[in-house]
């Protein structure tokens, strides 16, 4: 049981301490992208854990099983109920875990193609193309002025009458930049993860915590993206103009999407503003860099120690 209590410690520091460090930690902020694949790092690495320790728990019955009859094993289990309880247990969390999670993420990944396909036909069918250079920009009529994009059928950028009225040539091409990059960085794949996973497993706080953590972040680093080909103060001032649009009327985007004026605009808008955080910094990528390599050492010490101790 000694592999079990160092998996339960493993899941501890990672499932629920290292969220609520993270959260805090101010290095995520000029380094999204780093941030994003340590969030996802995390995730994976604790799906892992639970299942080694599912494994762990029920290794008396796996033990009995290879090296005795089926008999024989039945036998012992039978003259120990603890042990049976703890063996069932294990064989539940190493089987359950990975069911539940699989079946949440193929249903909700089909939902979500499903209504991105609907969107874009909708889109197509109500919308007309936009004399702009990039061929999937689309406009709609609406008095909200908006600017996200969908992923399906080589992904969409739509645009509301309102957004074109109000934004320079400048600020437009900034606000297209910014989606252009979530759709390179495949951010709406992302962002279902991440909800899938909160929704499968809502009781880990390490998931709960993702959700809401990777979708501000997916932002920050369409932000950093945008910036490298334009200027950031007229990024800053083109989502300035449409937060400042939304306010007054109701949310045009559907479900699923990624707009430009999302997640937190004041944050977002100073954190363009000041160029020692736009594109990252040497401090914040080292401290990155720190969590990830505790993020790969750590589980592979407590998998060395594990495995050590069933053999």
């Amino acid at each position: 049981m000694t592999g079990a209590a160092f998996q339960s410690v493993y899941l501890l520091v990672t499932a629920v301490l290292a969220p609520r460090l993270l959260a805090r930690a101010r290095w995520p902020i000029p380094a999204p992208r780093l941030a994003i694949g340590l969030w996802l790092g995390m995730i994976v690495s604790v799906l892992a854990s639970i299942v080694f320790l599912g494994l762990e728990l029920a290794g008396t019955a796996v033990h009995a099983l290879i090296w005795q009859c089926c008999v024989r094993w039945v036998a012992h289990l039978s003259s120990d109920g603890l042990r049976l309880l703890i063996t069932v247990a294990g064989a539940a969390i190493a089987v359950g875990v990975p069911l539940r999670v699989s079946t949440v993420l193929l249903r909700n990944h089909v939902r979500w193609r499903r209504r991105q396909q609907n969107h874009v036909a909708a889109v197509d069918l109500l919308g007309r193309r936009v004399g702009l250079r990039d061929a999937s920009a689309v406009a709609i009529d609406h008095a909200c002025p908006a600017a996200y994009c969908v992923a399906a059928h080589g992904g969409r950028i739509v645009l509301t009458t309102a957004a074109l009225k109000m934004l320079s040539k400048a600020e437009l091409a900034a606000v297209m930049e910014h989606e252009r990059a979530h759709l390179r960085g495949r951010h709406h794949y992302i962002t279902c993860f991440t909800g899938s996973m909160a929704h499968a497993l809502a009781w880990v706080p390490l998931f709960a915590e993702a959700k809401g953590a990777v979708a501000r972040l997916v932002e920050m680093a369409a932000d950093d993206a945008a910036a490298r080909q334009v200027r950031a103060d007229v990024l800053a001032r083109g989502l300035a103009r449409l937060a400042a649009g939304r306010v007054e009327n109701a949310a045009v985007a559907g479900a699923g999407a990624l707009y430009a004026s999302g997640g937190d605009v004041a944050e977002r808008i100073n954190r363009l503003l000041d160029t020692g955080t736009a594109y990252g910094s040497k401090s914040a990528y080292g401290a990155g860099a720190c969590w990830m390599l505790g993020l790969v050492a750590t589980p592979s010490a407590v998998l060395v120690a594990t495995v050590s101790l069933w053999c």
